[in-house]
């Protein structure tokens, strides 16, 4: 990841919005579209606020991108956390949150030192010799098809000492000393893309996978022949075949004092990005501009200082309010800003 400018400190008093997928990689005449879009709020932040930061993802041999995008390296980085890629404790920080609510012990795990995972169910879709991981949120699972497929398939995580805890419909936690430090790819990297070079181990040769990565590759194996002949997927349009597994690590010790710097994070862009609809994607930032960036416009008049991180598929950029300098006043005046320089990203080049 190459730093471009130098960041200003993360403990910085400042409140921090964080607005994942809010950077669109053009690939020729979007840029055009996006120059024109009607965002006045972000236009007025753009005009006072001060960049500070930008940082771009290096290209990663066989991947050409980071198993953690941007936005959640940004999202780890703001909480004081070392953002390793691949191993940023997403699921370990939602067991310790479940483990502090007056929640029943059968539902609560207890959060310890030990790595954590999620585990999704999804779907993988076969075609032309290609599988592709399909937006879990398709699948539509409900509580009594989770409980189902949970019955079925805790006893095989069982036996290779992961323990499984319910969390949402579809998504569940594990716990096991392997997640402590295995890397493993976010969803949102692997959404409607073909799965091979995000399984478990595949940034490192064959011969070089990890005992957990096998053991993980196995148990996907199992699970897929499980799944292929359960009753839960009778009559259902999309299949759930098999699980994704992700937000591995373990907490930091200090975690808890670090939760004090937790971001604001914005997700409303997310689906319109992941399906590569630059339409929706322009309409659902026009709701972002009018319920975000206005209300950090209001607080930034107040006097309370604001830290605006935008995130795309490969980089995200860091700006922080501050007074207009007389140069940014008179550019603003006879040059504003175009949209096209700030949300229009190009590809990542190997």
């Amino acid at each position: 990841m190459t730093s471009v400018l130098t960041s200003v400190p993360p403990n910085a008093a400042r409140d921090t919005t964080l607005i994942p997928f809010s950077l669109w990689t053009t690939h020729g005449p979007e840029a055009s579209v996006l120059a024109k879009a009607e965002l006045p709020n972000l236009r007025a932040w753009l005009a006072q606020a001060r960049r500070v930061d930008v940082q771009v993802d290096e290209v990663q041999e066989s991947l050409l991108a980071t198993l953690s995008p941007p936005h959640e390296r940004a999202w780890a980085l703001a909480m004081g956390w070392l953002a390793q890629d691949g191993c940023l404790p997403w699921a370990a920080r939602a067991a310790a949150a479940l483990d502090g609510q007056d929640t029943h012990a059968s539902v609560a795990p207890t959060a310890s030192p030990s790595g954590w995972a999620f585990i999704t169910l999804c779907n993988w879709h076969v075609s032309n010799g290609q599988v592709t991981l399909g937006d879990p949120a398709y699948l539509q699972i409900d509580e009594a098809t989770d409980a189902t497929l949970f019955k079925a398939m805790q006893s095989f995580f069982a036996e290779d000492g992961i323990a499984l805890h319910p969390y949402k419909p579809g998504l569940w936690l594990a716990q096991s000393p392997l997640f402590a430090d295995l890397p493993t790819a976010s969803l949102d990297r692997v959404i409607g893309r073909n799965i091979d070079p995000w399984l478990v181990g595949s940034h490192v040769a064959a011969d070089a996978l990890s005992p957990a990565a096998k053991l993980l590759r196995r148990l996907q194996n199992e699970m897929q022949m499980l799944l292929y002949t359960h009753p839960v997927n009778d009559g259902r349009s999309l299949t759930i075949n098999s699980f994704w597994v992700h937000g591995t690590g373990a907490l930091p010790s200090n975690a808890n004092k670090l939760a004090q710097q937790e971001p604001a994070v914005i997700h409303t862009l997310r689906q319109s990005a992941l399906q590569q609809d630059l339409i929706g994607w322009l309409d659902s930032w026009q709701h972002v501009d009018a319920h975000v960036i206005a209300p950090m416009l209001a607080r930034v008049a107040a006097g309370e200082p604001q830290r605006l991180v935008l995130c795309g598929e490969h980089e995200f950029h860091v700006y922080d309010s501050a007074a207009p300098s007389l140069w940014q006043r008179v550019r603003t005046r006879f040059a504003p800003t175009s949209l096209d320089t700030v949300l229009a990203v190009a590809p990542l080049k190997d």
